[in-house]
């Protein structure tokens, strides 16, 4: 009987055969996922994080930790040290954003790989244009309402939710959203982990400098003029954690590319464990069994794949043995000689 093959197979076999067809799609994709991260990260920084409000209505910026807030808080510093930055100056904002972001790029290039670099390269770069494009009447009503109506609170988590998004669109696309990402994002592969984490705590150093430096500067926002420096400092550090908490649910949830999954089988299909190895790039255990209803010989296999690798291994034990019995489990960390497949 003639094997049937589903869209999404039929549409890879016709990339492969057509490899020209293949670049494109695949360079063309990663610059709209860069584009539209790019997008989204910035919407998040005026509207949320550091909005330029309506006339009329102040308040106090929430640090975003990595590149930008690297660059909210020489802003801040500037301020203490007599330099006039207005709060929501968008221009000066992008300009410090991309001095950061250089060495990083430089990094990335050496570190990681030449496409996901250059990639990176181009949502820094849109994140600039965008932060100075986003500003007209809407952005500011946008804003200002969600200020007005939902304070610090709903400020911090819509920003995280967009920083989270922005991130891991990014790196869904074998790319970054630049800053310190990039960093996060080598290291997670180097230890086969989650990126989520290492982000928080890059984040956490730069949280706490900034409200340290409104803590002694005195303060940027006439607005809380009845309360002090440091209850108010002290108190945008509980929003931030929640910013930098959303940021790291939303990352981990859509970034699966470095979460590993143990795949147990049992079977009595003696040519599995070879099937598998020669579809599935990561060795496997192989336990000799003895089933305790019908006494037959089995196999119990024991593999660990990435998240991505799940599905292909799941039809493949399926087509060659329906009778088997599966489980699969998440991993928080494995250790040893995992392969990954190299960061382009």
């Amino acid at each position: 009987m003639k094997q049937k093959h589903s869209l999404n197979e039929r549409y890879h076999s016709y990339l492969y055969n057509h490899l020209w067809l293949k670049f494109t799609v695949d360079y063309g994709t990663a610059f709209i996922a860069s584009v539209l991260s790019a997008a989204i990260f910035a919407f998040g920084i005026v509207c949320f994080l550091n909005p330029t409000l309506t006339e009329g209505h102040t308040t106090l910026e929430l640090v975003s930790g990595g590149s930008s807030g690297l660059a909210q808080v020489i802003a801040s510093l500037l301020r203490v040290l007599g330099v006039k930055i207005e709060p929501g100056n968008t221009l000066f904002f992008s300009i410090a954003y991309l001095a950061v972001n250089a060495p990083l790029i430089v990094l990335a290039f050496k570190g990681v790989g030449v496409r996901f670099a250059s990639f990176t390269l181009i949502n820094v770069l849109f994140v600039f244009l965008f932060s100075n494009i986003f500003k007209g009447q809407f952005f500011q009503e946008i804003a200002t309402l969600m200020n007005t109506e939902g304070g610090f609170l709903a400020r911090a988590l819509f920003a995280g939710m967009c920083t989270g998004l922005s991130s891991a669109i990014a790196y869904k696309f074998e790319t970054s959203a630049g800053g310190f990402d990039i960093v996060s994002y080598y290291v997670s592969l180097r230890k086969s982990t989650t990126a989520g984490k290492y982000s928080v705590m890059i984040n956490a150093v730069i949280i706490t400098m900034f409200y340290l430096i409104y803590g002694f500067g005195g303060g940027t926002s006439s607005g809380f003029a009845g309360y002090s420096t440091w209850a108010t400092a002290f108190a945008c550090v509980f929003f931030s954690v929640v910013y930098l908490f959303t940021v790291m649910l939303v990352v981990d949830a859509i970034n699966v590319r470095n979460k590993k999954v143990q795949i147990e089988v049992n079977t009595t299909n003696q040519e599995l464990p070879r099937l598998l190895l020669a579809r599935i790039p990561h060795g496997l255990t192989v336990v000799k069994a003895k089933g305790a209803y019908s006494g037959q010989d089995r196999l119990l296999l024991y593999l660990v794949v990435s998240s991505l690798e799940v599905k292909s291994a799941l039809k493949l034990i399926k087509e060659v043995d329906p009778t088997s019995f599966v489980t699969v489990k998440s991993l928080i960390q494995v250790y040893g000689r995992f392969f990954s497949q190299k960061v382009r």
